[in-house]
């Protein structure tokens, strides 16, 4: 004879198991969402300055600890320089270099010594190079550019082993290319697009990469009012391309990142920066590659802004092996609120969702020009790095805790 109450029906059982397992489901979600770290700010640097551009980090005096590079807008000098104690504090380096104005930043190792150098490409014209002797101390070369400009990177394009110098004009130059000789000095190649789309820009963003697997690396670029533009190397210099189909150029590209964000081995294109009113979605898009030159958008969960900024990057946030999105943008839809910082965490395969509790501003910053992540204090873990202009423009930083 079976005691009461032992024997249930099958359905009760379902029932049972059901309940079960959404309670279990309901716990792993709260671990889930327990695990998850939050940032909070560690470090501000130059408050009250106009920051602009991509900051550099990179170990330029080889004690092992990473430095700090940035320039501002309406200070003297425009460059400045923190050397890192590898603990999360920056000292400002005096500097030894001349003052060209507010410039895009570069860095690589240009002549070979196993040093990285600096290239800074002024807003207002001047092209400066920064050989670094591996002590701090820097020598200099400058020459006049085309263009005031806005994004600079270094790359061996034409794979003679010398890095290679990529310039963004602000206005009339669109991208400019210079061939390294390995000394500093840099020859001038050819500019994009040819020929032009008509009015002047101005330029925004640059990145580079190999985009369709053929060992050459590729060019992306975004301007103001001609969109995106990718260009394809051939390894010698030369590029085949022209503007993006994937994204309408009234649609304002502000920053670029490039990473492969769904694992299928081929580098995704992340834009932030549209125009558009608070009655409208705004936030980061994402554009899938092929690897053959098609692209697909796949921004499902990013549309939550009310405003977009200037700043995104790329990076793991949470450890869990996919690529997280960092962006800047608006959350209220009132202008007077300024700026926060998101973060979407990627599933892996494309798909996007806003990250609860983060510990970042939600607003309250001045206009963002960039977000960097770096490991700052070497502890294995991204910084988020934040670069601000207006007249509560500063560097902060935001550490995971």
């Amino acid at each position: 004879m079976k005691e009461k109450g032992m024997c249930w029906s099958g359905k009760r059982a379902l029932q049972f198991l059901t309940m079960l397992g959404l309670v279990v489901g309901c716990a792993s979600l709260l671990r889930s969402a327990q695990l998850l770290p939050a940032y909070s700010k560690v470090l501000t640097l130059g408050p009250g300055i106009e920051w602009r551009f991509h900051p550099l980090v990179v170990d330029f005096n080889r004690d092992g600890h990473p430095d700090l590079v940035a320039t501002a807008r309406l200070v003297k000098p425009a460059l400045h320089m923190w050397l890192g104690d590898g603990k999360g504090s920056f000292t400002p380096a005096p500097p030894t270099w001349t003052d060209i104005g507010y410039a895009a930043l570069a860095t690589g190792d240009i002549n070979g010594d196993g040093f990285p150098d600096i290239v800074a490409a002024s807003h207002f014209g001047d092209v400066q190079t920064l050989l670094n002797d591996g002590k701090g101390g820097f020598t200099e070369k400058i020459f006049r550019g085309k263009d005031g400009y806005v994004a600079a990177q270094l790359a061996d394009l034409n794979e003679d082993g010398h890095l290679d110098l990529i310039l963004v004009g602000y206005e009339k130059a669109g991208i400019e290319i210079y061939l390294g000789d390995g000394t500093g000095n840099w020859i001038f190649q050819r500019a994009l697009p040819e020929p032009r789309p008509g009015q002047t820009m101005p330029g925004r963003d640059l990145v580079v990469g190999d985009l369709n697997h053929d060992g050459h690396l590729d060019l992306v670029a975004a301007f103001q009012r001609w969109g995106i533009y990718v260009y394809y190397g051939d390894g010698r210099g030369g590029f085949t391309g022209g503007p993006a189909t994937f994204r309408p150029p009234e649609q304002t590209p502000e920053s670029l990142a490039l990473g492969d964000v769904n694992k299928d081995g081929h580098p995704d294109i992340v834009v932030n920066g549209n125009i558009g009113g608070p009655d409208q979605a705004n936030g980061p898009d994402v554009y899938l590659g092929d690897g053959h030159g098609g692209w697909k958008a796949s921004s499902a969960g990013l549309k939550v802004l009310k405003f977009a900024a200037g700043g995104v990057a790329l990076g793991d946030l949470d450890g869990d092996g996919n690529l997280d999105i960092v962006a800047a943008g608006n959350f209220t839809g009132n202008i007077r609120d300024g700026y926060g910082l998101f973060w979407f965490r990627g599933d892996g395969k494309g798909g996007w969702r806003l990250a609860p509790e983060s510990g970042l501003p939600s607003k309250g910053l001045s206009v963002v020009h960039s977000i960097t992540l770096a490991d700052a204090d070497r502890d294995g873990l991204p910084e988020i790095i934040a670069l601000s202009g207006g007249q509560g423009g500063a560097i902060t930083m935001w550490k995971r805790q």
